[in-house]
């Protein structure tokens, strides 16, 4: 897919630069898009040395008014707290007094989100230069940050110019680019989860965004050892891929396109307040690792099944009425916040008891063919950790300082999460979900 079509279809992004050397045409970019107007930089102490500096030495050669810049110093590690983002808009405000300031975030995930919100609430576009090769979210719309002491999506724009620099993004910590691999690998499981909910009519498949993202994943993952010991062209195609996943979400309109039943796996472990042995929260990448592994494991034990071990009959005999549906998800969602939500949530996404058994029957008359589509897509779980260890990627709880048992239940509260079919509400809805996960469970060889 060529960028220059895609970018034609998105309202926020106008312009997506990856190349070595760019960090030279920072002001040149500024000028172009915010001709006339004021910069302020935003970065950590970290990323300003190893790109704020050089980005605020140009503009102000380039004649570009620029305010103080705001600079968070790091450690200890900067928080996606929504107390931030006021900050920035109030130096903002007091810089220019006017409408003409525009943020320029330097930086990754953090930085860039509370960016994004502050340039929305002060009604500007903004400019990122991306630091790391880290996370999908530099061109997504939203931004997660704790806010009123509960992390939450918040509304606002994707940066109108993105501009990485390869021999900048190969500075990164290698954590941070394992954590990107490991968001970028889980397109994989999403693709896989899209097909289901594509098949069973929850969902039909965009194919304008599909293929934005998944004919290219062979390529953009295509070296993950390179990627995961900071080599400059891997991580250039890492970032590429990051961000067209971006794209993809900004013009579909949700995240569908880049997220599966993986990052429900990372959402519950968030709101559960999982931190590592470090007390700090683990990334957003490195749990989605984790998560595709769980989601690769439950592909592997369902798609074990032949056509002939769905007995339609038997399934529709068993499946809870709504009610017993309600005191599951109260028992399995109750010790969250706002749990409440949740009830009325899988009430939207339950599948009428009028309505089941038609689609357990398409399911095991197109058994063999929905299986084989989605083994073209999702590699088995040995060939998932390979990739994924070979990228520095966490693929065990334990990797990430999480009890296993607990990560093993998670399966059960991540089908309760979202409105969104994936492979955990197709063993849910043929009854295997509970029998899957204790085999995942009992076998040492997964998790």
């Amino acid at each position: 897919m060529n960028l220059e079509s895609i970018l034609k279809t998105v309202k926020e992004t106008k312009e997506l630069l990856i190349e070595n050397g760019s960090i030279s045409r920072s002001a040149e970019l500024f000028k172009k898009h915010w001709p006339g107007s004021m910069a302020m930089l935003v970065a950590d102490s970290n990323t300003w040395n190893v790109a704020g500096k050089s980005v605020f030495s140009r503009m102000e050669d380039a004649g570009i008014p620029l305010a103080e810049p705001v600079i968070y110093s790091v450690p200890p590690m900067l928080h996606a707290d929504y107390s931030h983002v006021q900050e920035i808009i109030a130096a903002a405000s007091a810089a220019s007094g006017s409408s003409d300031c525009i943020l320029v975030a330097v930086g990754s995930g953090t930085v860039n989100d509370l960016v994004k919100r502050a340039s929305f609430e002060l009604g500007r576009a903004y400019f990122c230069i991306g630091t790391a090769a880290s996370m999908d979210g530099y061109c997504s719309s939203g931004a997660a940050l704790v806010k009123n002491g509960r992390k939450q999506t918040l509304e606002c724009p994707a940066p109108a110019v993105i501009l990485a620099d390869p021999e900048i993004l190969s500075t990164a910590p290698l954590k941070a680019s394992a954590a990107g691999f490991g968001d970028l690998a889980s397109k994989i499981t999403a693709g896989a989860d899209w097909i289901l909910a594509d098949f069973t009519g929850n969902d039909p498949v965009d194919q304008f965004v599909w293929d934005i993202v998944q004919p290219n994943l062979d390529r953009w993952l295509s070296e993950p050892e390179k990627a995961g010991a900071g080599d400059s062209e891997a991580l250039s195609r890492v970032f590429e891929g990051l961000n067209f996943s971006g794209l993809a979400m900004q013009v579909l309109g949700r995240s569908r396109a880049a997220s599966g039943a993986e990052h429900m796996y990372s959402h519950v472990w968030e709101m559960n307040g999982h931190t590592g042995a470090d007390g700090n929260p683990v990334s957003h990448g490195f749990q989605v690792s984790v998560g595709i592994m769980c989601v690769a494991a439950l592909y592997d034990e369902v798609f074990k099944m032949d056509s002939s071990d769905i007995d339609v009959a038997g399934i529709r005999a068993a499946y809870p009425t709504p009610e017993m549906r309600d005191r599951e998800v109260t028992e399995l969602m109750n010790h969250l916040p706002s749990w409440e939500e949740y009830i009325a949530l899988n009430r939207a996404k339950y599948t009428p008891e009028s309505e089941i058994e038609t689609r357990l029957q398409k399911i095991r008359d197109n058994w063999d063919s929905l299986r084989s589509k989605v083994r073209a897509k999702l590699p088995d779980y040995p060939t998932m950790k390979k990739m994924l260890n070979a990228a520095g990627c966490p693929v065990k709880p334990a990797d990430i300082n999480l009890d296993r048992n607990k990560a093993v239940d998670t399966y059960y509260n991540a089908q309760c999460l979202r409105n969104r079919y994936t492979i955990l509400d197709l063993a849910w809805e043929l009854g295997i979900l509970n029998t899957c996960v204790e085999r995942i469970r009992n076998n040492p060889e997964y998790l």
